[in-house]
């Protein structure tokens, strides 16, 4: 996960501000948020934090383990966010923090009754078109990617949370609305992913017949001919429920059946094909600016792990 939209650094703590080498923290408090910025400059494990309401935590440099109950232990880096009910227990991890390379994560602490409250506003300014589907945390998606637009908010939250804008109350109100509606479609659009996933009716319809069409060139009026939806109608249950556009899934599973091929050593030409490309030179390119690597590349280090 991760290495891509990171949120930026933010100024580090300097001379008095620093008080201790592991998890030094410096607050930035308003009215319904705060804002720690953790930073670690030496080695350590297994250091015990807990926050006692709904927390949004975000690595902005270094590497971290974290440890959560009932959770296997995870690499948590740059370009990832997680979200945390209030009071859960985590013990973490820093196995690269020095001195002169410090690690730096910030915690975006949430009362319980403002996070209610803008949930509560969502459903009713904007209620999602399914009358099933309603604006809410998905507690199992805690750990998720950053997309552009969840980084760029981010960024914009945080650079007026530790301005001295005197309108910033109200402004970081503001912000968190959108914040909050990037990371619930972000937590959908991950669970989109999985293999079964949890999703409403006629997503999981929509899914299945992709998959079972990979190789045929599968267009939106194809899309809504299966739903029985207009593009418009369809168009939007997508960018409620997800944020992306129904295409968007396909080229989501296209991806997904070529990563499957290529651990099974087909060919790139053989695997661009198979999973409905027309043009190899097209499906290298995008594989990469998904995948960070090349098809070849991921062929290959496939074949490392496995040996």
């Amino acid at each position: 996960m991760g290495k891509v939209n990171l949120v930026r650094e933010l100024p580090y703590a300097t001379g008095r501000e620093i008080s201790t080498l592991v998890e030094n923290r410096k607050a930035y408090t308003l009215n319904n948020f705060e804002l720690n910025v953790f930073e670690t400059y030496e080695p350590t494990n297994l250091v015990p934090l807990q926050f006692d309401d709904i927390v949004i935590i975000n690595m902005l440099k270094g590497k971290k383990i974290m440890h959560l109950k009932d959770v296997p232990s995870f690499e948590y880096l740059p370009g990832e966010t997680l979200v945390l009910p209030a009071s859960k227990p985590m013990e973490i991890d820093f196995p690269e923090a020095r001195l002169q390379d410090p690690t730096q994560c910030t915690a975006l602490v949430i009362s319980s009754e403002k996070i209610g409250n803008t949930i509560d506003y969502l459903n009713e300014m904007y209620p999602k078109q399914e009358e099933k589907l309603s604006w809410d945390f998905s507690w199992d998606k805690f750990h998720i990617n950053n997309t552009s637009e969840l980084a760029a908010i981010t960024n914009k939250l945080f650079a007026t949370m530790i301005s001295t804008d005197p309108f910033k109350d109200a402004l970081t109100d503001l912000l968190f609305k959108e914040l909050l509606i990037r990371i619930i479609q972000q937590q959908k659009f991950e669970l989109l992913k999985e293999p079964a996933p949890k999703l409403n009716g006629p997503v999981s319809y929509l899914k299945k017949y992709i998959q079972d069409n990979i190789s045929e060139k599968l267009t939106i009026e194809d899309l809504c001919r299966k739903m029985n939806r207009s593009k418009a109608s369809l168009f939007r249950l997508f960018k409620d429920e997800f944020g992306i556009s129904p295409m968007e899934l396909v080229i989501q599973e296209r991806i997904e059946k070529a990563k499957e091929l290529l651990r099974n050593q087909f060919s790139v030409k053989e695997v661009c094909y198979s999973c409905g490309f027309s043009d190899v030179n097209y499906f290298i390119r995008l594989f990469k600016t998904r995948e960070s690597m090349t098809p070849g590349q991921y062929q290959k280090s496939f074949s490392i792990q496995a040996s």
